[in-house]
């Protein structure tokens, strides 16, 4: 479990000068008939809890400290970090999660995310981004091993003067950027352009496998472009863009296809240095619907690495709160049925043989049981999003709703139904955080 000695290696991260940070390498779903859907509503839907337990003096007592201090101060810097799969890739989710809470609280703008264009849909709505040149991207799912951090993604330079560019849609634009680089022998130099000045070259020529983590000052930039300066590799693996005044910052980061253990692929010491720089309050860990849907997975071997890897975060960031998010309703066929051939119907067990109807994986709720119990034993928050939707063939009635609430896949969601998701989610937050302020004990569900 390569996540486990991330407390130890922090403590001996080297951290330089000149706001400018270095970690050493690391060593060489019988059918039911479905009623249509109700219509959809246009404001923000009624509450629907998650099941959690929890108390007002742990589990998100850590984040709903600092935000506390946030709220009546009106000043300083509260970090979000959310890491998952493709519902997080997907930006829809984390956007408008990050939307309500920085509404509430004061935004500080995008935050850190994947650099470049790594697959499609990777677009955020608050940022525009552009590449030329080539780039060659490599993904921690399923890419040969690379020296990856939070992002989970490898950006690299193949082709002189190949440059990525990052615009902001705030009209306050950025203040602070931060560039994660990964050194490499041979590696070229990376420059460093803010709305048409050059601000900084980097050179990346170094020891394999060393990050630095570079912060570069700008008053109010809006347009931030990187270049490599000859046919020399520059490997970035992250960046972020902030304002410089009180309120949240929310990263987020999804790898398409990814189970929680992809985190284990992830060099230590680059996300401990990562970490400890982002400092994150809370740690949203949204992972599940690629496990819940693998017909053969081990749940006792899957129940020990989740443990790990939550309680390795949990020790790598000890004032830090983690709250999981246990996957949506999902859905999948029999093998040979082709998705244009389902009757529309749904049921929770598989059809009979020869019957093409939608119906939840074996181990969809189970495992989602399995993340509630080990947050519950560890102390952990825990949001169940399943919960948002109806509790029999829920992802299908999203499907068939008016708009849709969900894609004909009958695991993603369109940008509305994330959107309701997310707004769920932010009242569930904030009736934990109310209570929390009161002094009273949190809901239990």
């Amino acid at each position: 479990m390569r996540w486990l000695p991330l407390l130890a290696l922090i403590a001996v991260s080297l951290i330089t000068a000149c706001d400018t940070k270095t970690a050493a390498p690391p060593p060489s779903p019988a059918p039911t008939p479905v009623a249509p859907p109700p219509p959809v509503a246009t404001q923000t839907p009624e509450f629907f809890p998650g099941r959690t337990q929890m108390r007002a003096d742990g589990t998100l007592a850590a984040f709903f400290r600092r935000l506390a201090a946030l709220e009546a101060t009106k000043s300083g810097r509260l970090d979000i970090l959310q890491l998952g799969d493709s519902h997080t890739a997907g930006g829809a989710l984390s956007g408008r999660l990050r939307d309500d809470l920085q509404g509430r609280f004061g935004a500080l703008g995008p935050g850190f995310m994947v650099p470049g264009e790594p697959f499609p849909g990777s677009q955020r709505p608050d940022v525009t981004v552009t590449t030329s040149g080539k780039w060659q991207y490599y993904d921690s799912l399923m890419g040969p091993q690379q020296s990856w951090g939070l992002s989970g993604f490898v950006a690299r330079s193949r082709s002189p003067g190949a440059s990525m560019s990052l615009s902001t849609k705030d009209a306050d634009g950025f203040d602070t950027v931060t560039l994660d680089v990964v050194h490499q022998i041979g590696g070229g130099d990376l420059v460093v352009t803010i709305d048409n000045v050059v601000v900084q070259s980097i050179p990346t020529h170094g020891v394999a496998g060393q990050v630095e983590i570079v912060t570069i000052r700008a008053k109010s930039g809006h347009v931030l472009k990187l270049s490599a300066h000859d046919a020399k590799p520059v490997d970035l693996i992250g960046w972020s863009f902030e304002r410089n005044r009180g309120g949240i910052v929310f990263d987020s980061a999804g790898v398409v296809g990814a189970r929680i253990t992809v985190i284990n692929r992830w060099d230590p010491a680059i996300v401990a240095e990562e970490l400890r720089n982002r400092d994150p309050a809370l740690v949203i860990l949204a992972f599940g619907t690629n496990e819940g849907f693998d017909r053969d997975l081990d749940m006792a071997a899957y129940g020990e690495a989740f443990t790990a890897i939550t309680r390795s975060i949990r020790q790598t960031l000890p004032n830090a709160a983690v709250l999981i998010v246990g996957s949506p309703d999902g859905q999948m066929l029999p093998k040979a049925c082709h998705p244009q051939a389902a009757v529309k119907q749904c049921g929770e067990a598989a059809p009979p043989p020869g019957k093409c109807a939608w119906y939840t994986p074996t181990n969809l709720v189970p495992l989602r049981d399995l993340q509630r119990k080990i947050a519950e034993r560890e102390g952990i928050a825990f949001w169940d999003w399943s919960q948002v939707m109806e509790p029999v063939c829920g992802i299908d009635r999203w499907v068939r709703a008016t708009p849709p609430l969900a894609r004909d896949d009958h695991i993603h969601l369109t940008r509305a139904g994330y959107e309701r998701s997310a707004d769920n989610l932010f009242g569930w937050l904030m009736d934990q955080y109310q209570l929390f302020k009161q002094g009273k004990p949190a809901l239990t569900y």
